[in-house]
């Protein structure tokens, strides 16, 4: 009887379980199993104490954010949720990891423009000689300390910008923000969590 009861007992918390990651996040099994909990907008904004990311802020165009997704990864306090950079633009996914420390200087990495692939051609574009041709190729990159920054460019994290092509990244001030080019869609979650997370590693290993 009590074999009995115990089994009844964990029948019950792991149907609860499933049905409250079905309830509570939208992205069912997946993110719950993430250990990732939706958030509300005002709480996801509370994130970046007061941190200025440019990927999300423009004077031309800012992005639209939603669905919110946040918990504890691996020991690091991760951000999941979605973006689209216009009404036209496919709906995206952003990370954002906090609390980071990493020793380095502020820096965006970001995928060109067409604007700035065409100064390129032209040869009218700026760049910092230290960084590497081969990511200059394809990122734009800028630094609050562009030379210290350059020198930590490992060649395994050069490696790794260029087998990830068009994944924009920005730390600023102890939090990292990676958007990855992954459609927004549940199987696309973890992958994204699991690049964010190896870039900081890399990132970390820089110092």
């Amino acid at each position: 009887m009590g074999l009995f009861f115990l089994i009844l007992v964990v029948v019950v918390l792991v149907i609860g379980t499933l049905w409250w990651c079905e309830k509570k996040v939208p992205s069912g099994q997946i993110t719950c199993g993430l250990g990732l909990w939706d958030i509300s907008r005002h709480e996801f904004d509370a994130l970046f104490n007061e941190r200025k990311f440019s990927a999300l802020t423009s004077w031309v165009n800012t992005p639209y954010l939603s669905q919110f997704f946040a918990g504890a990864v691996n020991g690091i306090n991760t951000c999941v949720f979605t973006i689209s950079r216009s009404r036209y633009s496919p709906i995206t996914l952003g990370v954002l990891l906090t609390s980071l420390n990493l020793a380095i200087p502020n820096f965006i990495l970001r995928t060109k423009t067409f604007t700035e692939e065409v100064g390129d051609m032209l040869g009218i574009g700026e760049h910092h000689a230290s960084f590497p041709q081969s990511l200059l190729d394809m990122y734009e990159i800028s630094s609050e300390d562009e030379g210290t920054f350059a020198a930590m460019l490992r060649p395994e994290t050069v490696t790794f910008f260029l087998q990830h092509e068009g994944m924009s990244a920005e730390y600023r001030d102890g939090a990292l923000l990676v958007t990855p080019s992954l459609i927004s869609n549940d199987q696309n979650y973890e992958p994204a969590v699991r690049l964010a997370h190896a870039l900081a590693q890399l990132l970390g290993q820089a110092g």
